[in-house]
């Protein structure tokens, strides 16, 4: 279950590139790019310094949603459902999590942000601290050596999140417009969290005793279970965080939209 208090981070932290990276702007039938929006140049000497600030900037926007740009409200953030499954010595077991609602995700603070333009490769790093997760649950399998079954409400707690992503791209003309987009041909991620906590209620058909024993065999071995977990999180972060490019930025933003020139810099 620690995997629930990771998906979301990453997954904001994508939204977050989106837009930021954009200047905002995303396709829609009639696309409109918020003015208060900050735009980086993809031949600015500073571009990196660019990047950082605007990922401040937008923060306050993010947290109540931008309606132009059809992005949600990130405080909180809510998903329908993330399905999970592991199969190792130490996890066996599928969940799925209903209704999650994500409460911290905007007090991100991004201490790295780099764009290699000449090989279309970015270097991420950001922090956010205090992420609260909330939902249904179902769960059946084996945490450790004792088996765990039920289904009710959770609450994950971490005192913050550090993520790395990095991602490079390739040049590709669309028939959509004709025009030259970046297309991602690898993604990485890789996470670490500090002091992970979960709660689960309506284990084992509500049987206190059992549902009690269980939070505390799954919370004295936080750090062993995640571990067991951390490569197929990263793996599916991954592929999360590619799915988002495809779909927001590849279709919809070519190459000389998504990091303009500015010509005071050529």
């Amino acid at each position: 279950m620690v995997i629930s208090k990771i998906i979301v981070p990453i997954f904001v932290f994508g939204l977050v590139m989106l837009t930021f990276g954009s200047g905002a702007k995303m396709r829609r039938k009639n696309p409109v790019k918020p003015d208060y929006f900050p735009v980086c140049y993809r031949n600015d000497p500073e571009l990196s310094k660019c990047l950082l600030n605007a990922s401040d900037y937008v923060r306050p926007y993010l947290a109540k949603g931008i309606p132009e740009l059809r992005l949600p409200t990130f405080e909180p953030f809510q998903i329908p459902q993330i399905e999970l499954a592991q199969g190792t010595s130490a996890l066996n077991f599928k969940a799925v999590l209903h209704d999650v609602i994500a409460h911290g995700l905007t007090r991100y603070k991004f201490h790295r942000f780099d764009f290699d333009v000449s090989n279309y490769e970015f270097f991420c790093e950001a922090k956010i601290p205090g992420v609260v997760l909330e939902g249904d649950y179902s769960v059946s399998g084996r945490i450790l050596i004792a088996p765990i079954e039920g289904k009710g409400k959770f609450k994950a707690e971490i005192d913050s999140c550090d993520v790395y992503v990095y991602q490079k791209y390739k040049e590709a003309v669309l028939p959509s417009d004709n025009k030259i987009h970046l297309v991602p041909t690898l993604t990485n991620s890789s996470i670490q969290v500090q002091k992970p906590r979960i709660r689960l209620e309506g284990l084992f058909n509500g049987n206190q005793e059992l549902n009690e024993a269980t939070n505390k065999a799954i919370n004295d071995n936080v750090d062993e279970l995640f571990a067991e977990l951390k490569p197929v999180v990263e793996t599916t972060l991954s592929k999360i965080m590619e799915d988002l490019l495809l779909k927001s930025i590849i279709n919809n933003i070519p190459w000389d939209e998504l990091y303009p020139v500015n010509p005071k810099f050529s």
